[in-house]
């Protein structure tokens, strides 16, 4: 930041000014994306093939509106009122991603604060503050997706780490 001795705002500020506010640095980092497409839920196979799994059938639009609570979103995170079993011996008609149901997106900020005190003129320490996942903004685990599951389309977990905060002193010497 342009503060402090020798800097475009403060160049003659007091020595104690200057050790207050001037040689700071401010860093950030910002991280949005819109996440992956839901994968198809999971039935119990049915159609004597040679897996364990197969699709469902589904009849309508498996996702709910977006102006809904965190807890409702977490309790119900997509309608499973339109997924079904399959008929014996027959395959789901859904396809392999629900395009319009999706998992829960990225939204971070990282922020750092550095504060630089000069000791000698080859010689300065360094404190640093460092803030990762700064807003502590939680990003979410995909839902149970195994139809018949109690906690079929149920949020049980957060999939990213909550705030944290390193401190640190260097001296460049």
């Amino acid at each position: 930041m342009p503060f402090g001795r020798g800097k475009w705002l403060g160049n003659d500020w007091h020595w104690l000014a200057n050790g207050l506010l001037g040689n700071r640095k401010v860093n950030g980092i910002t991280t949005s994306s819109r996440s992956v497409p839901l994968t198809n839920t999971n039935v119990q196979n049915n159609s004597n093939s040679f897996s364990a799994v197969q699709r469902p059938n589904i009849s309508g639009d498996a996702s709910l509106p977006g102006d809904r609570t965190t807890d409702e979103k977490l309790a119900r995170w997509f309608n499973t009122g339109v997924f079904a079993q399959p008929a014996p011996f027959t395959f789901g008609n859904a396809p392999r991603v629900i395009s319009n149901v999706r998992l829960d997106g990225i939204r971070n900020i990282d922020f750092s604060l550095f504060k630089s005190f000069p000791i000698s003129e080859s010689q300065r320490m360094e404190l640093r503050g460092e803030f990762f996942n700064f807003f502590n903004t939680p990003q979410f685990a995909g839902p149970n997706q195994s139809f018949g599951n109690p906690n079929f389309d149920v949020v049980t977990a957060q999939q990213n780490i909550p705030r944290q905060v390193q401190l640190g002193l260097k001296i460049y010497f």
